[in-house]
């Protein structure tokens, strides 16, 4: 029987990966957010909804920094680690999977992983105070962020990838949602009265399961039909 828990993939001081093992030749690459204030722990995200029963492979990949995978050399070191699980499972198929933080790592390495679809939650355009001078938020992280190395993400956008991003509707996530990038194969949507707090609304509504499923399955007609009426979707200006 496969672990019910993550186990220990790879770990330095400023990455850590866990991972589940699956059962068919793809892999759900979960990128984890910050953490809790009170905790200061980065726990698993979407552990049942990545695996899928046991089907998928999941990799959890960490920015124990929380630099937003600007810390020098954090990109290539994330990019490697992934490869190196990829090659060590004879893997296919890769997804991305994010939740803020994660969710911008999530739009940030799909193009270099090759992924064919990726689901971003709440993810921040850029840390940058110079891209997004509005954002106030996590200052004890994004003080210590000595250099921003990461590409905006309009250049990072990859044309046989299919992107599903949620955003909070509302002047909090604007400063980020307003500059997302565009194109035919980003389906972008808001979230009615969410805030930050778009993975909360999916959870309580009991629609994560539809929204990783029909992401992993690249079907962005079902993934809209299925959230717009109880999350009042709707596009962004």
């Amino acid at each position: 029987m496969p672990p019910t828990a993550p186990q220990h993939f790879y770990a330095s001081d400023r990455v850590k990966a866990t991972h589940l093992v699956g059962q068919e030749p793809r892999l759900v690459v979960s990128f984890t957010g910050i953490g809790k204030p009170q905790t200061r722990a980065q726990d698993e995200e979407f552990v049942n909804y990545g695996s899928q029963g046991g089907r998928n492979h999941v990799l959890f990949v960490a920015d124990t920094l929380r630099s937003w995978y600007n810390a020098p050399g954090i990109f290539d070191e994330i990019a490697d680690v992934v490869a190196r699980y990829r090659k060590a499972h004879d893997l296919e198929e890769t997804i991305t999977f994010g939740n803020s933080m994660g969710g911008h790592g999530a739009v940030l390495f799909a193009g270099a992983l090759g992924a064919a679809s990726c689901l971003s939650i709440s993810g921040q355009y850029s840390a940058n105070p110079a891209a997004v001078p509005e954002e106030t938020r996590w200052p004890e992280y994004r003080g210590a962020i000595t250099a921003f190395t990461t590409p905006p993400l309009e250049d990072t956008i990859a044309p046989d990838c299919q992107y599903f991003i949620l955003h909070g509707g509302g002047d909090l996530e604007r400063p980020h949602w307003s500059r997302f990038p565009k194109g035919p194969n980003i389906h972008h949507f808001l979230v009615a009265n969410a805030g930050h707090a778009v993975g909360r609304r999916l959870k309580s509504g009991k629609l994560m399961s539809a929204a990783t499923r029909f992401a992993i399955a690249k079907r962005p007609r079902a993934f809209r039909e299925a959230l717009q009426q109880p999350l009042s979707l709707h596009r962004p200006m």
